[in-house]
């Protein structure tokens, strides 16, 4: 698909030149930035692209996950805005859904690979409950060691000299923090919780402060009114007009200046039904309707990293 070009505006006056400010004599190395990837969307299933709950549309109209063409501009717009890794959503493979979503993480990696990526990859694991107690810990780290870490060598992300792998937090299935660790891996917990290391912001309680493994999270918006069951109904910045994504990258921005961040990570690429996606997409609220407006504006912020 043709990318087009968008002039970027900033929306408050001032802001370029404190950007300007931030990035003048940058005094450590660039952080590293990630973003959450999903490859959950099957048009042959209801429940995937569910009209009732996701109300914006990708450009690329609601596609399979599992297709190449797909996958690929998706990574190629990734490795253009400058993303240094993903972390893809991964729901096991237990059942017909998990199995979809296997099927289309390795189809992630084999594209990646294909078109000689220098986006890195690691999973991380979200809490199905197929024990009914606690995570099948060994045969997860198995799983995704042999059909993963030793498949693609060159694709999976390293923290340190080990390979990476996330747990997504869940008080029964992590066990409020503590969860069985494994010499081959790098383990992380992430979400909301007090004992997670890396923050999956849904903008519920805005936290601008360093929080777990030196990493802060950037989210454009949070929208969850449209899943019903959802207690609160979270709406925070559905108009993309309250600069909260400016508000974020510049507090990212400050925390990098002092020292006290080495990541950053993108919620989200692509999560339609809580409405943090980043991908180009026809948006059903934003006064902004620009399709590529948030890609850009996140361009435009990282790029400010140097």
């Amino acid at each position: 698909m043709p990318r087009k070009n968008v002039t970027a505006i900033f929306l408050l006056a001032g802001i370029a030149v404190v950007f300007c400010a931030f990035t003048l004599q940058p005094s450590h190395s660039r952080p590293q930035i990630g973003i959450f990837y999903y490859t959950w969307y099957n048009p042959d299933l209801n429940v995937s692209w569910d009209r009732a709950k996701i109300i914006d549309t990708p450009v690329l109209g609601y596609y399979n996950s599992c297709d190449p063409s797909v996958i690929r501009q998706h990574l190629l717009w990734m490795e253009d805005l400058g993303i240094d890794f993903v972390v893809v959503s991964w729901w096991g493979n237990y059942d017909s859904y998990g199995v979809f979503i296997d099927n289309a993480t390795k189809q992630v990696f084999d594209v990646a690979e294909s078109i000689d990526s220098k986006l890195k990859f690691f999973i991380m694991v979200e809490p199905f409950n197929h024990t009914g107690k606690s995570y099948d810990y060994n045969r997860i780290y198995n799983y995704i060691y042999f059909n993963y870490v030793r498949m693609y060598p060159s694709l999976y992300y390293y923290k340190g000299s080990k390979p990476t792998i996330c747990f997504y937090n869940d008080d029964n299935l992590t066990s409020h923090g503590k969860i069985l660790p494994d010499a081959r891996f790098n383990t992380i917990i992430v979400g909301q919780k007090p004992y997670s290391q890396w923050i999956y912001t849904n903008l519920n309680k805005l936290d601008y402060r360093a929080l777990g493994d030196r990493q802060v999270s950037v989210t454009p918006r949070y929208d969850e009114s449209n899943i019903l069951e959802r207690i609160g109904n979270v709406r925070v910045d559905v108009y993309l007009n309250e600069s909260t994504y400016y508000k974020q990258w510049e507090n990212a921005l400050q925390l990098w200046e002092n020292g006290e961040i080495d990541t950053i990570l993108i919620s989200s690429w692509n999560e339609y039904p809580e409405r943090t996606a980043i991908e180009p997409h026809i948006d059903a609220t934003a006064v902004q309707p620009d399709h590529y407006y948030l890609y850009d504006k996140t361009k435009e912020y990282m790029n400010l990293f140097g």
